[in-house]
């Protein structure tokens, strides 16, 4: 608040000086705004819930997590690739294939017993914080003391598309009776919540149920975005073995900075002879997931999740695919996926031979249908997008008008992996990434994916220990460890001396 005191100076040239003066006060209303926006919410939901699962992990994570994410440079083969690769040497960055085999040459020489069989690490801490939610949530509907439940049941609202009939008789009629039943019907006075239960507006939205509150019907609890990692049970085939096969492309050329150099910088890339940019800059961890497909020479290749299209552009660097195909539901994102490629590959709009290799669909990946199968399909799905969401109030996963949808990720990802697995071939791999650390959202959308192929279509796929073809990048990131170690996975996790990801990677290959 601002105090204005005019003071009358008759002799003065200016007949009235003002001064102004700020009252201070407990509460300002910038601070108010910062500490109730999207980012602010996502904080705390993640000191909430992965405080819970890390432990004393989560302090490093976090501070990692609130500063910008480390780049690596994408060395673009058809650019001036020789010359790039020693003008970014001189400023200091390594080859990231150089780097990864001195370390595992080091890891041959003193072998360690850091590479174990993996168990359930933090399948507790989940188990415990989800009933601690369910616990809050009774407390936030049901008044004290009252006949509150001991926990919150809800029907599963998904719609199976596979057995949707003409039904439309039927439908007029239920409808009808529905109507008299409505008119008839007494007001359940039992179900009115009174100012005295203390329940805010924004606690309605978040914890009522979908058929308490009128206007409500599409809102779910917090705790059944984790039902997909507590119900894991192991009615299916479900076997680990380790990854043998993995290879470091040999014409992929990757730039990095060694661990603790976080004052190096990558200069902006720049057009070099072929007319197209000569490096990509992305986060480290993005390309993981394409080392993790383990790509053979004149592969067939769905990134069904492909925009931006950064991991597109890695794959094709590999000059392994024969056929790579890029899908993405949304149109705008389709068209920065063909901006890339425009960017960095010669000729890319006028090249015929592009539009044979390169096939850019739009279509949603749950329902993406191919004929001829693919040999590797990499699905890095949608997710809370942890780093963003912490850093960023524009388009952030917390919003208070995205709670459906973030709700509803776990679900959306076990689709889209589930249906990726049925385009693979036998003896095909899938590789699901996220860029989040949320066990909901990395094993426990893994483990429904792979129960749901088994019984609704008799797939089955063996996941792919990457832990030992991963441990020769010790000297770049930081893996997960510990809390943080997953059981289908790798995570790459934040840290101030190597600020990569986040990102989860798991290796799925199918075996019938």
């Amino acid at each position: 608040m601002l105090t204005v005191l005019n003071f009358y100076k008759s002799t003065s040239k200016h007949p009235y000086v003002t001064f102004q003066f700020r009252n201070k006060s407990k509460t300002n209303w910038a601070k108010l705004k910062k500490k109730t926006g999207p980012k602010y919410k996502a904080l705390n939901h993640f000191d909430d819930f992965y405080g819970s699962v890390f432990g004393n992990q989560w302090e490093s994570m976090r501070e990692g997590l609130l500063r910008k994410s480390k780049y690596v440079a994408i060395i673009n083969n058809y650019g001036d690739a020789e010359e790039t690769m020693e003008y970014l040497s001189q400023r200091g960055a390594h080859c990231l294939k150089y780097l990864m085999s001195v370390q595992q040459d080091f890891h041959n020489e003193y072998p360690t017993d850091n590479i174990k069989p993996k168990k359930e690490r933090y399948q507790s801490a989940v188990d415990n914080y989800v009933s601690k939610l369910q616990s809050d949530e009774i407390s936030n509907i049901y008044p004290e003391g009252g006949d509150s439940p001991e926990k919150l049941e809800f029907k599963d609202t998904t719609i199976n598309t596979s057995k949707v009939e003409d039904k439309t008789e039927e439908s007029e009629h239920l409808s009808k009776n529905l109507d008299e039943a409505i008119d008839n019907a007494e007001i359940d006075y039992t179900r009115i919540i009174s100012a005295e239960m203390g329940v805010s507006s924004e606690a309605l939205y978040q914890y009522i149920p979908a058929t308490k509150l009128k206007g409500m019907d599409d809102y779910v609890p917090e705790s059944l975005h984790y039902s997909f990692y507590s119900s894991q049970s192991g009615d299916f085939p479900l076997v680990i073995e380790p990854e043998t096969t993995f290879k470091f492309p040999e014409h992929l050329k990757v730039m990095t900075y060694e661990m603790g150099s976080e004052l190096y910088k990558f200069p902006e890339p720049k057009r070099s002879n072929t007319g197209v940019f000569n490096f990509y800059p992305l986060d480290g961890s993005s390309v993981l997931p394409v080392l993790a497909l383990c790509l053979q020479q004149a592969d067939r290749v769905l990134d069904l999740c492909a925009a931006p299209g950064g991991k597109s552009l890695i794959t094709l660097q590999t000059l392994l695919p024969d056929v790579l195909v890029c899908n993405d539901s949304s149109i705008s994102r389709n068209n920065r996926l063909k901006n890339i490629l425009r960017s960095y590959l010669i000729d890319y709009e006028s090249n015929n031979k592009w539009r044979e290799r390169i096939l850019c669909k739009t279509v949603d990946g749950r329902i993406f249908t191919d004929d001829s199968g693919f040999d590797k399909v990499l699905v890095d799905v949608p997710c809370t997008t942890d780093r963003h969401s912490v850093m960023n109030d524009e388009n952030n996963i917390f919003r208070p008008d995205r709670i459906k949808e973030r709700l509803r990720i776990p679900e959306l990802q076990s689709q889209l992996l589930l249906n990726a697995l049925k385009l693979v071939k036998v003896g095909g791999a899938v590789v699901y990434s996220t860029c989040s650390l949320s066990p909901i959202q990395n094993d426990g959308v893994v483990h429904l994916a792979l129960k749901q192929a088994f019984q609704a279509n008799g797939i089955v796929a063996v996941v792919k220990d990457m832990s030992a073809p991963f441990s020769s990048l010790s000297s770049t990131l930081v893996l997960g460890s510990g809390s943080a170690l997953p059981k289908y996975g790798q995570l790459v996790v934040p840290h101030v001396e190597a600020n990569f990801g986040p990102a989860y990677i798991a290796r799925l290959v199918r075996v019938k």
